[in-house]
């Protein structure tokens, strides 16, 4: 079985428990300013969501005024986000895509890759691909958002256990719990499910493996899609990369113009790759 067939395979496994795991509502607590700030500063209209998933982030940007369109690989995933997007009359800006094959067609001025998607990508060369797709659906001058896990910081304490959620609800209780796998070329998620719903706990494990793209490897191939003035958080805070030491990284940088003069990325100095 290839990559693209075990990760079609988990996320049909793991497809109901997803927007459990990622809440909608505490997802948008944590990164509404964050997006406030970076797009209003960059002047951003219209966004790409390049690995959409259940149409998260084509929902919250929708409704701070952004026109957003989506793609995932997964048809599950879309499938998903059509049902997630109806109600709000959005259901038809999300499709099928891969952003490897993103050529042509519309320019946005912004393109995201959130929720640790890039490592889908195994080899520099599909990172590479995927980092050039999303620069051909921008316009000079347009923005990248790259957030993933931060591989040097895991791969550093390789933490064997991670409890990621936790929380009482009017049902039940929701608990997923991390147990990771390193290994020098992939790095495996093994995700305990343990969903409690009128007093009776369920449990599934579901898998996935990532590239574990590590900082260095990253900032070079976005240079070499064409990318410039990279800056590098490690949270929606917008602290600097290192501050804290968290496994988070966010990466946002520019296509690069065809001339200088114009208005330049916001960058917090002290976040500068």
């Amino acid at each position: 079985m290839n990559s693209s067939d075990s990760l079609h395979r988990f996320y049909s496994g793991f497809l109901d428990k997803y927007d459990l795991f990622a809440s909608w509502e505490e997802r948008k607590r944590r990164e509404r300013r964050f997006f406030r700030q970076i797009l209003q500063s960059n002047g951003v209209e219209r966004v790409i969501d390049c690995f959409c998933g259940t149409g998260f982030h084509v929902a919250m940007l929708s409704e701070m005024g952004y026109h957003v369109d989506g793609i995932d690989i997964s048809p599950h995933m879309i499938r998903k986000a059509k049902e997630n997007l109806k109600d709000m009359g959005l259901d038809d800006r999300v499709r099928v895509g891969d952003v490897k094959e993103l050529v042509g067609g519309e320019k946005y001025d912004c393109a995201l890759s959130m929720g640790n998607s890039l490592p889908h990508e195994f080899g520099d060369e599909n990172v590479l691909k995927a980092l050039e797709g999303m620069h051909g659906a921008l316009k000079y001058g347009g923005i990248v958002i790259i957030h993933m896990e931060n591989f040097d910081r895991l791969y550093e304490d390789k933490e064997r256990f991670i409890p990621s959620v936790y929380r009482r609800t009017g049902d039940g209780t929701e608990a997923f719990i991390f147990a990771i796998d390193y290994y020098e070329d992939r790095v495996v998620f093994n995700i305990l499910s343990i969903i409690e719903r009128g007093g009776k706990p369920g449990f599934e494990v579901d898998v996935v493996e990532y590239s574990p793209i590590k900082v260095e490897s990253l900032k070079r191939l976005l240079k070499e899609a064409g990318f410039s003035g990279l800056a590098l958080y490690e949270d929606f805070r917008m602290n600097p990369l290192g501050r804290d030491g968290t496994y988070d990284l966010i990466v946002v940088a520019r296509k690069r113009q065809v001339s200088d003069k114009r208005k330049q990325l916001y960058l917090p100095e002290d976040a500068k790759g």
